[in-house]
């Protein structure tokens, strides 16, 4: 239902990735809601060197032209470009979806155990490096941190964990429908989850959002 228009240079040879936007702009309509925009497409430019999710039109730089980079920008047009935080310090809201959305694109393609099996390896290995802060608050000097990516995109995994898939992904739709066109903090994310849910969440959110240590996936 969004006409999709990309940007090449001349002589550019277009990666085959491309060819799945129209499919990841399927799993998104069906996940969140509406797309928020009229259309969307990427520039490919030369001599940039990383991708921007710049509203209806994100700029890649021309090798990062692949599936994990495609469907990170894409969401973005949800949830940073539609929905976007008030505070530099909620950065988590934009980053850690859009991470989280490769995961989604990842469990379509390969399934959820593979996906299970990506998140724990990943919290093994990163529990207890520094440079990925809590995600709740990063330092003023490193926003964008891994933590509020990758770490990011765990709080929501454990989220999804806790609740169940029903109640997490009505979360993520009514979040969005209830925020689309509006600045917004955790506490309003925060606030959703437990409205949806009828449960306190406090206790999961301050462990995954604001501790050092990583903790254990509920279920685990």
């Amino acid at each position: 239902p969004v006409p999709i228009r990309n940007a090449f240079p001349a002589g550019y040879r277009v990666p085959v990735d491309v060819d799945s936007t129209n499919e990841m702009m399927d799993m998104f309509i069906e996940l969140i809601g509406p797309y928020p925009f009229d259309e969307y497409g990427i520039a490919v430019v030369r001599g940039f060197g990383f991708a921007l999710e710049n509203q209806t039109l994100s700029v890649f730089g021309p090798d990062l032209v692949y599936e994990d980079v495609l469907v990170h920008e894409l969401a973005h047009q949800w949830f940073g470009n539609a929905v976007t935080p008030a505070d530099w310090g909620d950065i988590w809201l934009n980053e850690g979806f859009a991470t989280y959305a490769e995961f989604l694109w990842a469990e379509r393609r390969f399934g959820r155990d593979f996906v299970e099996s990506q998140f724990r390896g990943i919290r093994d290995a990163i529990n207890g490096d520094g440079s990925f802060s809590p995600p709740g608050a990063p330092p003023r000097d490193a926003l964008f941190n891994g933590g509020v990516y990758i770490r990011g995109a765990m709080v929501l995994h454990a989220l999804r964990l806790e609740i169940g898939d029903d109640a997490f992904f009505e979360t993520l739709q009514t979040y969005y429908e209830r925020h689309r066109n509006s600045t917004v903090r955790t506490a309003d994310f925060t606030a959703v989850a437990e409205e949806v849910s009828g449960s306190q969440l406090g206790d999961l959110f301050d462990a995954w959002l604001y501790q050092e240590s990583i903790p254990e996936f509920p279920g685990s």
